[in-house]
């Protein structure tokens, strides 16, 4: 009987790859160090489950994402554009203001996810069929049993076999939290740890509220600042405005996140926006804080540098004996936007293609 094909990492990327090994008749096991799916998608729900507040990715942009474009029609979901009627605001150095009677668009325009991003990882793992999902699980070294098989060996214990494994970890958590027999060559390695891990080095500030009140004031929600601690602020509500928020990513390195602490993130954020949006920014009903640094399922220590500018992500293979029996997807190992979601399918794609290369018909050896 076949072993089944082993996903490690349930992120969109590894969701999709899974989706397209069971449309080619594989049977999956799908392993997820979290408790739940999505990888770095990630959404606040709402109390009545309609949206989702987006703590992770945001946007995705349909006439240049085609495939992530086809897979939210394929899903069922609906698209709905980033909210940029009204003005926008600067901020500069010393936090005076300058209001602009318009607001920066992207061209296409940037286009939300109705429900939040984690509707599209969430419909994912609820259309598979012939997977097995083992949520909280880590992975924690790779073995070559023969040229037909590869053991997986998991922090519970564990060892799985599987004739071909695909891996979405991002490159550095590759290399540095899984144990390879036989081991990787020192340059492959050092390459990978060279590599930025997409966004590990950010933090997300976000803070809802009763209605979208800078609406009513001819504000779009967007702020540009250079005092910060909010480097660059968006409308992050639903469509109709009624679950109301404001979203900013924070400049912050991650060494003066971890000196503010949260609190004092949180104390200087709100300060900020009522500086931008008025006394009614400074009470919101709830406020959220994402340091993706502090993910250990997204992170390693070298992520807290901040990288200048938007990483390259060149494709690469793994090195012999490995070649051939282990795949790896993600968004860091894409060969066109790379860390970005169309980059995360692109990459599941071109794993899928090359593991179904290989027949699946052994028994995995002994």
């Amino acid at each position: 009987m076949p072993l089944p094909t082993i996903v490690l990492g349930a992120g969109l990327s590894g969701l999709y790859a899974t989706r397209l090994l069971e449309q080619r008749g594989r049977d999956v096991l799908l392993v997820e160090a979290r408790e739940r799916v999505g990888g770095r998608i990630v959404s606040v729900a709402t109390g009545d489950g309609t949206h989702g507040w987006d703590m992770g990715p945001s946007w995705l942009w349909p006439a240049m994402n085609p495939r992530a474009a086809r897979l939210v029609d394929a899903l069922g979901l609906v698209l709905y554009p980033q909210h940029v009627d009204g003005g926008a605001v600067m901020e500069d150095a010393s936090g005076r203001l300058q209001r602009l009677p318009h607001t920066w668009a992207t061209e296409p325009p940037s286009m939300r996810v109705a429900g939040g991003l984690a509707a599209l990882a969430e419909a994912l793992g609820g259309a598979l069929q012939r997977t097995t999902i083992r949520l909280g699980t880590r992975a924690k070294g790779l073995r070559l049993i023969d040229e037909a098989t590869v053991e997986v060996r998991l922090e519970d214990g564990d060892a799985l076999r599987a004739t071909q494994v695909i891996s979405t970890l991002p490159p550095r958590l590759l290399v540095d939290t899984l144990a390879w027999a036989p081991a990787l060559p020192a340059d492959w390695q050092a390459a990978r740890r060279a590599t930025p891990t997409w966004m590990a080095g950010q933090a997300k500030f976000l803070a809802t509220y009763a209605e979208a009140f800078w609406r009513r004031d001819g504000l779009s929600g967007m702020a540009m600042s250079q005092r910060g601690p909010l480097v660059e602020i968006h409308d992050a509500s639903d469509a109709a405005g009624n679950h109301a928020a404001l979203f900013g990513f924070v400049g912050v390195p991650h060494a003066g996140r971890r000196q503010l602490g949260r609190d004092g993130l949180v104390r200087l954020a709100l300060a900020q926006l009522e500086r931008v949006f008025g006394p009614r920014a400074a009470a919101p009903q709830a406020v959220h804080l994402k340091d993706w640094t502090e993910e250990t399922c997204t992170a390693t220590p070298a992520d807290a540098a901040p990288s200048a500018g938007h990483p390259a992500y060149p494709q690469a293979a793994l090195p012999s004996p490995w070649n051939g029996r282990v795949h790896l997807a993600g968004s860091e190992f894409a060969g066109d936007f790379g860390g970005y979601l169309e980059g995360a399918l692109e990459a599941a794609e071109r794993a899928v293609a090359t593991a179904c290369a290989v027949p699946e018909d052994r028994d995995g050896g002994s």
